[in-house]
């Protein structure tokens, strides 16, 4: 096995214990050839000083604001000396044999662009975060293995249409028309990132020999439900917009549109007003910036190389009523929280 160079990449705002968890555990790692890259997005709790002090081999970036999620990895990624980049969160435990697995997959594959990791829950264990996601004909995320325990069916290496950003490798060239979309600040970037992949001609995949845990919640609980839901509804149409081949444009954006306010006014029937004005926003915020996306749009397009009947033969699946009726009660939930 050849060795290239890897280059983790992991963003910190204000948690400092996490990160130095994350951290230790990379400490144990067995692969040979990689550097640690923090980007701290203005942390005021002394991680900076700490990881200077506990680990002062990990190179740190050190922002002078909160850039979020995409802001922040996108600093690291400039910064980045690796043959391929891994995008990890700082709320996750690595076993010490969870890079060998992705770069063999990269290495032996070239059409591969992205390969993530089998991801556990840390607060337990024996049940999985997610293992493939794949696209629905109204542009949401239909997640396979969520909340469930292994099964032989996870075991196996399978192309997946986004990988989740808590623990994904991707080979540099993935980046030929930048990093993370600097509009999404946080959600739904990772998976904007992967069908750009796939319009470029890359594959998508789940590698279930390299392992990790991830501490659920650990950064969405600290904002609140209606700012979540904002970004995550915003992003999406701006990904579907940037992304779709014209006939699936046609076709998924005005449904996609059409379930975005129904659901808002569901909520608003239902008394959750922040969550209906948060749907509302999202689309009007597409509507004001619609030739920045359609600049976008443009540029990745010229490079497509598959046809989204390709990809979508691979990575398009449709789940029954009930997913749909499960999933509103999740985010019901979530805006009750807050």
């Amino acid at each position: 096995m050849t060795h290239p160079k890897v280059s983790i990449i992991i963003v910190n705002f204000n948690q400092k214990q996490l990160t130095l968890n994350c951290l230790k555990s990379l400490g144990k790692v067995t692969y040979s050839n990689y550097e640690i890259i923090v980007v701290d997005n203005d942390s005021q709790d002394g991680s900076v000083e700490a990881i200077s002090k506990m680990y002062p081999k990990v190179r740190q970036v050190l922002n002078k604001s909160n850039s979020g999620y995409v802001g922040g990895n996108n600093a690291g990624i400039k910064q980045a000396l690796g043959k391929y980049l891994l995008i990890l969160n700082n709320d996750t435990i690595v076993t010490p044999d969870f890079i060998e697995p992705l770069v063999i997959d990269l290495e032996k594959d070239t059409s591969l662009g992205i390969v993530q990791s089998k991801i556990f829950i840390m607060d337990n264990p024996k049940q999985l975060d997610n293992v493939v996601s794949y696209l629905t004909n109204i542009g949401f995320l239909f997640h396979i293995g969520y909340l469930d325990i292994d099964k032989p069916e996870y075991k196996k290496f399978r192309e997946t249409f986004a990988a989740k950003g808590a623990c994904m490798m991707v080979k540099k060239s993935v980046f030929e028309l930048g990093a993370f979309d600097e509009k999404y600040w946080c959600y739904f970037e990772e998976s904007d990132l992967c069908w750009r992949a796939w319009v470029m001609g890359y594959h998508v995949a789940f590698e279930p020999k390299s392992i990790i845990y991830h501490k659920m919640g650990a950064t969405s609980t600290t904002m609140k439900s209606a700012f979540i839901h904002y970004h995550s509804f915003k992003n999406r149409i701006r990904t579907i917009i940037k992304n779709a081949s014209i006939m699936t444009l046609f076709w998924m954006l005005p449904a996609h549109v059409i379930v975005c306010i129904a659901l808002s006014a569901y909520f608003f029937l239902s008394g959750q007003t922040e969550g209906a004005v948060a749907i509302l926003k999202a689309i009007w915020w597409n509507l004001l910036n619609v030739n920045d996306t359609l600049e976008r749009r443009s540029l990745i397009q010229k490079k497509r190389k598959l046809d989204d009947s390709e990809i979508f033969r691979l990575v398009l699946k449709n789940p029954s009523q009930s997913f749909y009726l499960h999933h509103l009660s999740l985010v019901r939930a979530n805006l009750k929280k807050g």
